[in-house]
C-alpha cells in the first residue's frame, strides 16, 4: 500500500517547568510505539518530527496531549511510502529555536506581536494581488530549492543569525504588510516578533508554513521543492518526496556527476591530496 507511512511535524511553545520529567514521558510513551524520528523538549515546550503507521502517530498525539499537556500543538502532516528516519531519538534543549537575540527580544518598547495568517487567507492576498512582502525566514540552501514568487530573503545560513540581517530587514517596506514564513511554522514564532520590533506596521506569520499551503493549493504562487528535515529531503509542490542530494560541507544541490561534496567543495580537499 502506498503512502502507509504518516510523517507529522509539530510543535507547542509552553513552560515546561521540569523538563526531564516530561523528557521521560515522552520517551516512555514513544516506547510503546513504532515511530522514529526526532523530539526536542525544552523548557519553551515541544518541537516533534515524527513517522510511522496512523494508528502509532494518534496514540503519541493523544498521549502527548493527556500525558504531557501539549494538548495544542500546530502540526503539518505528509506522507510517505516508507519511514524516512533510521531511529527514534528524544532529547532536551535549551531552546526549541535560537533566539535572533542572544538576550532576547527587546523590551524597552513594549511588548511587540505578530499575527498568524492562514494558507487560504494568503492565497487569497496572493490572488488578489495585494501589496506585501513575503520574507522567508529559512536557510539559504532552503530558499535555493524552493520559495513563494517574489519572497525576499535575508541570505541567512543559519536563523540565529537573523539579527545580524538587522541592515536589510530595514530597507524593506515598512508600511507594507509583511508575511513571514518557514517550513512548518516554528522559526516564524521568534523570527516574527522580532522583525515586528524594527517597526514594521504588520506583521504575520504563515501558520503551519510551506507544508501547509502546499497541501493545500500545490505550486500556485509557489516554484521548487521544500526541504524537509528528514531522509526524503525535499518535497514537491505535491508533497511527494524528491530525495534530491545536497553537498554534506554546503548544502547546495549535488549535479549528477558529484558524489557527497559540490565542485566547489572539493576543490580544497583535491588540492590538498596533491
Amino acid at each position: 500500500m502506498t503512502n502507509s507511512i504518516t510523517n507529522i511535524a509539530g510543535y507547542q511553545f509552553k513552560t515546561v517547568a521540569d523538563v526531564s520529567t516530561v523528557h521521560m514521558q515522552v520517551q516512555a510513551l514513544c516506547a510503546r510505539t513504532h515511530l522514529k524520528g526526532t523530539v526536542f523538549v525544552s523548557p519553551e515546550g515541544i518541537n516533534l518530527s515524527l513517522a510511522g503507521s496512523a494508528t502509532d502517530v494518534d496514540y503519541a498525539l493523544d498521549q502527548l496531549g493527556t500525558v504531557c499537556g501539549f494538548d495544542r500543538l500546530l502540526l503539518s502532516a505528509t506522507h510517505s511510502d516508507t519511514i524516512p528516519f533510521k531511529r527514534l531519538l528524544v532529547k532536551t534543549r535549551r531552546q526549541l529555536v535560537p533566539d535572533p537575540e542572544p538576550d532576547g527580544p527587546a523590551r524597552d518598547q513594549g511588548p511587540v506581536h505578530s499575527s498568524y495568517i492562514t494558507s487560504d487567507e494568503l492565497r487569497r492576498w496572493l490572488s488578489a494581488g495585494r501589496e506585501i512582502t513575503l520574507l522567508d525566514l529559512r536557510n539559504s540552501f532552503e530558499y535555493e530549492l524552493g520559495t513563494f514568487d517574489h519572497a525576499t530573503h535575508l541570505g541567512l545560513r543559519h536563523f540565529r543569525e537573523l539579527k545580524s540581517a538587522t541592515p536589510r530587514l530595514a530597507r524593506l517596506a515598512k508600511e507594507k504588510p509583511l508575511v513571514t514564513f518557514c517550513t512548518g511554522g516554528i522559526r516564524c514564532e521568534k523570527g516574527a516578533p522580532y522583525v515586528a520590533s524594527l517597526g514594521f506596521k504588520e506583521v504575520y506569520q504563515l501558520k503551519g508554513g510551506v507544508l501547509d499551503y502546499l497541501k493545500k493549493f500545490k505550486d500556485e504562487y509557489w516554484h521548487g521543492d521544500c526541504f524537509v528535515f528528514d531522509e526524503r529531503v525535499s518535497l514537491d509542490c505535491m508533497l511527494r518526496p524528491t530525495f534530491t542530494r545536497l553537498c554534506r560541507i554546503c548544502q547546495t544541490v549535488l549535479e549528477v556527476d558529484e558524489m557527497q561534496l559540490c565542485t566547489s567543495c572539493s576543490q580544497p580537499e583535491a588540492a590538498g591530496q596533491t
